[in-house]
């Protein structure tokens, strides 16, 4: 029986066989490609004069006594979107990497494509085209805060207790002159903030977003992510059982399959931001991406499934 075979009665499981060489060496290609079509369609693209971002850049200039300040801090939101959307960029290159080393990965991939994820999440958070300007610098306001929260733990570990009171008095000082409002609960700890009437929280609940957030063709992936990042053995002794002939843990081309969809999944949820905020003509590469994942998933599982 090959390793591809179920004994009879077993349901067959799709890809549930051992990475062979050349399913690797091709599943690193389609996300290669796949990454490389992403990037210069975004390269490409232009602003659209209509577009949210200028509105809001526009209604920040012309804002009474607080314009220049909340400039600085929408110039940040700006920034820490876009650095996040090139750290997901990044952990997807390393991933290419990791596909095809030997021996073949186990767990690793769904490691770095739940560090893509969160990082594209991030970056949606930000760029989400369909909530007002108000409600981006408050969602900004919320992460600076919750950032210097986890700055201030470390700076404690280190014994640099000044720099925590420097750091806090800096970051409210800066909300002040932006007119933003602190929203406390009972005990008087901030929970988020207000600006111009618009509330948000300090941070956001990753699986709600990414279940809400992510194209509909893929299922919910963030469980099966934070499975194998937390290495919880409902999910890592799946790997004992895909090959009765070798010892050890044994890497399934379903996971690297399931890794290359999230991936896809996720920097196509960040274009449609970007289409959306900044007004990008992306129709035409949406449509290619499409015509790609579907034929590269026809050709991958074809790969996995070749006896060697």
């Amino acid at each position: 029986m090959r390793d591809d075979e179920m004994p009879e009665g077993e349901e067959a499981r799709l890809m549930a066989v051992p990475i062979t060489d050349a399913f690797a060496q091709a599943a690193t290609e389609v996300l290669r490609e796949y990454r490389e079509m992403v990037e210069k369609s975004l390269e490409c693209s232009e602003e659209n004069a209509e577009a949210p971002f200028l509105a809001e850049i526009a209604s920040i200039i012309s804002t009474p006594q607080v314009g220049m300040a909340r400039g600085s801090l929408y110039a940040m939101l700006l920034e820490i979107a876009a650095m996040s959307f090139d750290t997901a960029l990044d952990h997807v290159k390393a991933l290419e990497h990791d596909i095809v080393r030997k021996p073949p990965p186990v767990w690793s991939t769904l490691v770095m494509t739940r560090a893509v994820l969160e990082s594209c999440l991030f970056s949606d958070y930000l760029y989400d085209p369909s909530i007002s300007g108000a409600l981006r610098l408050a969602r900004c306001a919320g992460l600076w805060r919750k950032d210097t929260e986890h700055s201030a733990n470390l700076a404690t570990v280190l014994e640099q207790d000044d720099e925590i009171a420097e750091v806090d008095d800096y970051v409210t000082k800066a909300l002040d002159d932006c007119g933003i409002e602190a929203r406390r609960n009972a005990r008087g700890k901030i929970t988020g903030y207000i600006v111009d009437g618009e509330s948000s929280n300090l941070d956001f609940n990753i699986t709600e977003r990414a279940r809400n957030r992510l194209p509909g063709w893929l299922p919910m992936p963030y469980g099966l992510l934070s499975g194998a990042a937390h290495g919880r053995p409902w999910m890592t002794n799946r790997a004992r059982t895909v090959s009765k002939d070798k010892e050890g843990l044994v890497g399934e081309a379903a996971t690297v399959m399931t890794a290359i969809m999230i991936v896809m999944a996720s920097m196509e949820m960040c274009m449609r931001s970007l289409q959306g905020y900044f007004g990008y003509d992306l129709d035409a590469a949406f449509a290619e991406l499409m015509e790609y994942r579907k034929l590269t998933f026809l050709r991958l599982v074809d790969l996995a499934h070749a006896p060697e």
